[in-house]
């Protein structure tokens, strides 16, 4: 796969998740920040929202979750030329919390992309104060049919 088909397939997913109205992935209102083919890696960005909060007043854990798997499925879904990446594994920790009106930063880096799964990892920051909200690591199938 060449650079422009990687950049060409990142705009895609961003565009097939967003227009889907009223679906998780359209409400959690994703933009692009950044895509490298070189280091494998995707940069989305994940706006905080009231209706996201948990009772103390921080965005809930399963949004952040959501952010994390969604950038860690695109970059999975990027690297090569497969239709569908369903997540089999994944694994967060919650480092720090995040309010209403910030934005969540999510680099997701692609490990391994095998012929069938590829491993990635994921760090969520606060756009606000550049902390590390949360980390993950996912597996992904690599269905190419």
């Amino acid at each position: 796969m060449d650079k422009q088909v990687f950049k060409e397939r990142v705009a895609h997913f961003v565009s097939q998740r967003v227009r889907d109205e009223g679906t998780i992935n359209a409400m959690m209102d994703m933009e692009l920040v950044a895509a490298d083919y070189e280091s494998k890696t995707v940069v989305l960005s994940f706006p905080v929202k009231d209706w996201q909060m948990n009772p103390a007043g921080n965005l809930h854990g399963g949004m952040i979750a959501t952010a994390l798997d969604i950038t860690m499925g695109c970059v999975s879904y990027v690297i090569q030329d497969v239709v569908f990446t369903p997540t089999i594994q994944m694994a967060v920790n919650y480092v720090g919390g995040v309010s209403s009106g910030d934005t969540l930063i999510v680099e997701g880096i692609c490990d391994h992309d095998g012929s069938r799964m590829s491993q990635t990892r994921a760090i969520a920051r606060s756009k606000n104060s550049g902390k590390v909200v949360a980390t993950a690591n996912g597996s992904y199938i690599m269905n190419t049919k």
